[in-house]
């Protein structure tokens, strides 16, 4: 029997939501992660970004540090730029770029030009787009990008820029372990 003033509530469901992971491109094409991070207290930025097939193998991956600190869209535009051109010098040609902006993404695909810095740092990574023959634009969630983040807080702790060839930092391998489960099941 229940008290007064007391009313009975079923209780509250949780909904457990599979983690969100990375998903590889199309065969015919190689996935570019970045992202970007703000360190308020040194007053900088870094920039993180890793190259996939469709295997989910690493191409290539890196962590720069920015000297500046710039604002959460400004970085994440940066990092697109940044991406698009490590792309380019590692010789990608075909390939997705995908970030967890969804403002730069939709910038990336939108003919309109804006003059923000923002703006033109899209203006900039639209250019070096030119260079691709097949660019596709993604955006995914945090979770699908949690390697290219890791890679841009790493930058916090360089002096410059760290350029890793078909590997991540080891500190990583966990990560780059989780984004390859289910892959293959």
């Amino acid at each position: 029997m229940m008290g007064l003033g007391k009313v009975w509530r079923p209780p509250v469901q949780q909904n457990h939501r599979p983690r969100l992971r990375w998903r590889p491109p199309p065969s015919e094409l190689f996935k570019i992660n970045f992202d970007g991070a703000v360190f308020p207290h040194v007053k900088k930025s870094g920039i993180g970004v890793v190259i996939r097939n469709h295997q989910g193998l690493v191409i290539a991956s890196c962590s720069k540090l920015v000297n500046q600190e710039l604002c959460s869209e400004d970085i994440e535009a940066k990092a697109a730029c940044w991406a698009l051109s490590f792309a380019l010098d590692v010789g990608m040609k075909r390939a997705v770029l995908e970030g967890d902006s969804l403002i730069v993404i939709k910038g990336l695909r939108e003919e309109e030009r804006m003059l923000t810095p923002m703006g033109l740092l899209i203006e900039e990574a639209k250019q070096l787009s030119l260079h691709f023959e097949k660019l596709l634009y993604s955006h995914a969630k945090r979770d699908c990008n949690v390697l290219a983040h890791s890679l841009a807080k790493y930058a916090a702790g360089i002096p410059d820029l760290l350029v890793w060839m078909e590997d991540v930092p080891s500190q990583f391998h966990d990560v780059f372990q989780a984004d390859l489960q289910g892959l293959y099941e």
